[in-house]
């Protein structure tokens, strides 16, 4: 039963990241954990599906992310639903970052892990919760996105009870959308949306252009930040 999926309700209220929050948690990270933490801000991808990527669902030349597997729980699985299979549009900014990983990591072939353990020799993905409390939470921390305190000696203390994740990249990247205006078709084509009446309202098959442009506000909007202040790069 650990592995079974079941649809369910929360009270659970995601922090919400503006486009400057998002770029000030860049800053405090380095690869590959900026170039993953970019890919599901600037795209809405659940971190289970960033980590079951391999470089041959990465199709740089028709600019487009297939999603046809998810790591979780130690375990390779399926895309949540149908709508979830679908494929993501790889943005020519987010194209950047992702291409200069591929030139940096070791695991660069075609059935490698996008986001490989390195300490498991490139054989398993990495770990999302790993992930989030030994970078992305403390990278949100210096960057003022949560609460801390400095304790007697000089170190920098995570004291915000908030829950903080990368969920919270996919929910600030709708929000983001949705109070720019973008078609809300639009919106639920590009996050793939799992929830059955949402699917059943708004899932429609988008113009791709309209899909490139939804895509590439949020990252536009998060990197437009390095023009005037000191540098955000892909390398």
């Amino acid at each position: 039963m650990r592995f079974v999926r079941c649809k369910t309700t929360s009270g659970y209220e995601a922090m919400i990241l503006t486009p400057e929050q998002a770029y000030a948690v860049l800053l405090n990270l380095q690869e590959p954990e900026r170039t993953l933490t970019l890919l599901a801000a600037g795209t809405g991808l659940r971190i289970s599906e960033c980590l079951g990527l391999q470089w041959q669902d990465v199709n740089f030349a028709d600019a487009i992310i297939h999603v046809r597997r998810t790591w979780t729980c130690g375990r390779v699985g399926l895309p949540k639903s149908k709508a979830s299979k679908g494929p993501v549009p790889l943005h020519p900014l987010l194209s950047e970052f992702m291409f200069r990983w591929k030139e940096q990591t070791p695991y660069s072939e075609r059935g490698n892990w996008v986001f490989p353990s390195f300490r498991l020799n490139g054989k398993q993905p990495r770990v999302a919760n790993m992930l989030v409390e030994d970078y992305l939470r403390p990278a949100a921390v210096k960057a003022g996105v949560l609460a801390s305190r400095w304790d007697d000696k000089g170190r920098l203390i995570d004291d915000d009870p908030r829950r903080f994740g990368f969920h919270n990249l996919r929910h600030s990247l709708a929000s983001f959308l949705i109070r720019i205006k973008t078609d809300p078709k639009t919106v639920q084509t590009l996050l793939r949306h799992s929830d059955v009446k949402l699917t059943l309202q708004f899932y429609t098959h988008a113009i791709s252009d309209d899909r490139m442009a939804a895509a590439g506000a949020m990252l536009v909007a998060i990197l437009s930040h390095s023009a005037d202040k000191s540098g955000l790069k892909a390398d």
